[in-house]
């Protein structure tokens, strides 16, 4: 029987008594903060940073976000998958407070109709060992593994088959979502379904450096099935940590998930309005390009840098953003000679500002709104990007010196 311990995405910060190695495994996944208390195996845990459940020692271990599952898997779901805009309207899930299920399930439907007419093959390398001649013959290893032997033969041949590399992969997000024991019925019996068509592909290694996905014409009905198996194979991929046993799961950082969401959407729009936008733009600061800089987004004209936008996913304290966040942006500001830069922020307490920097930029702070309608959210992001575009103050509020 396991045990269980609920967290909550931006709550303050809470006493729980746990055993020391959840503790320590908590703290080896950067999931939250724990400071330890007088009282023996007791921890204020606060500053949760990931979303997701896992397993440590014996307890199940769910992280809830302060955003529903619905919406945080459409942002999720818009900034991963360009070619396929998902919106919340058809997704639908059993359960709204279990990220770990919902993207179980969303993988089902798509493995689902990905495989409907059939697991997908390829040419495949085979070494084997035949009393035939078959493809090439390798002479080296028929001398040094049967020396004096006229068969069987060390032969190399391509063989057609399933176990490829796309299947390897769905098939091995499947076994690994099946390991968690909490997983939602109806998704259970998807998966176990499913696994029964993959009974000729092998499992990827739990530690398998990532093979690079090429996404062909080949393989064009399983694309979205397979960048969601990517998605949950690396939101996964727990392991022995400093002695402590973490087992199945499926944890993700929400900044990541903001940060691209934030990017890709005002991205698309800027561009709607001319020129071409980087994200992760990489420059230098100063004349001997000694340091660097790396804007979350820059919107160009050619080669000129018309905007700089920031993009931080952060709670925020007593109702102020981080002062850190204002400084960086002017020296991006200073860098590329723009009178404004602009800060992005998920919504929380604080409001839309104007910081009018003495002798520097203005700076715009925007606090995008993520409880609000999917369609409401991007309109958000249009009416933001005409903004920046036109250069107006139009979502600014009191000017802050």
């Amino acid at each position: 029987m396991l045990n269980r311990l609920d967290l909550a995405e931006g709550a303050r910060a809470q006493s729980v008594l746990i055993p020391r190695p959840v503790a320590a495994g908590l703290t080896a996944l950067n999931v939250a903060t724990l400071v330890p208390t007088a009282e023996q195996d007791r921890y204020d845990i606060g500053n949760v940073r990931k979303v997701g459940v896992v397993i440590i020692d014996n307890t199940i271990v769910r992280i809830q976000p302060k955003t529903q599952i619905r919406r945080l898997f459409a942002l999720l779901t818009y900034a991963r998958f360009p070619d396929r805009l998902w919106h919340e309207d058809p997704v639908s899930f059993d359960s709204e407070d279990d990220l770990y299920s919902a993207i179980a399930q969303a993988f089902a439907r798509a493995t689902t109709t990905a495989v409907s007419g059939g697991l997908i093959r390829g040419y495949v390398a085979v070494d084997d060992s035949v009393p035939f001649v078959r493809g090439r013959w390798r002479i080296t290893d028929q001398l040094t593994r049967r020396a004096g032997q006229t068969i069987p033969l060390e032969v190399t041949y391509d063989d057609y088959i399933e176990d490829i590399h796309e299947n390897r992969l769905l098939k091995t997000a499947i076994v690994r979502l099946l390991r968690f024991p909490d997983l939602s019925p109806t998704a259970r019996r998807s998966l176990r379904g499913l696994l029964r068509l993959f009974s000729e592909v092998t499992t990827l290694p739990m530690n398998a450096p990532a093979q690079k996905l090429t996404l062909t014409r080949r393989n064009t009905r399983y694309h979205l099935a397979l960048k969601l198996a990517e998605l949950i194979l690396a939101g996964s991929s727990l392991e022995h940590r400093e002695g402590i046993f973490v087992g199945s799961g499926f944890l993700i950082d929400l900044w990541t998930i903001f940060e691209d969401f934030v990017g890709r959407a005002l991205g698309l729009e800027l561009q709607a309005h001319g020129g071409q936008t980087i994200t992760q733009y990489r420059s230098t600061l100063d004349t001997a390009s000694g340091v660097s800089i790396e804007p979350d987004l820059v919107w160009k004209t050619g080669q000129t840098v018309e905007a700089v936008v920031d993009i931080k996913y952060k709670i925020q304290h007593n109702g102020t953003y981080p002062n850190a966040d204002l400084y960086q942006l002017v020296a991006y500001c200073t860098r590329f000679g723009l009178g404004t830069g602009h800060l992005i922020y998920a919504g929380g307490e604080a409001e839309s500002a104007r910081i009018g920097v003495i002798n520097g930029p203005t700076i715009f702070q925007h606090a995008l709104s993520l409880n609000a309608p999917f369609s409401d959210i991007l309109d958000e992001v249009r009416a933001l990007a005409a903004s920046i575009a036109a250069d107006l103050e139009v979502v600014a509020g009191p000017v802050v010196t």
